[in-house]
């Protein structure tokens, strides 16, 4: 089953309880799976609300730092 960002029920999670969705496919675990799944599905242009839970490093907006920061803090 392949996982959109945002677009499954089993969507993205907030395992660690920090406002940022960090268990991006949902599969319950923090994982480098989930640090793809957030590359290929990254786009500047996903609305304010997820600009707050997919902004990982706090600077306003989705772009590649936020992989970084992801893969970083697994």
């Amino acid at each position: 089953m392949h996982h959109h960002v945002g677009g499954d029920a089993d969507g993205p999670t907030d395992s660690d309880a920090d406002g940022l969705y960090n268990d991006v496919n949902g599969n319950g675990n923090w994982d480098f799976n989930d640090v793809v799944l957030y590359f290929h599905e990254m786009t500047p242009d996903r609305g304010e609300r997820a600009v707050v839970r997919f902004d990982y490093n706090g600077n306003g907006r989705i772009d590649f730092a936020d992989v970084v920061w992801l893969f970083n803090n697994l």
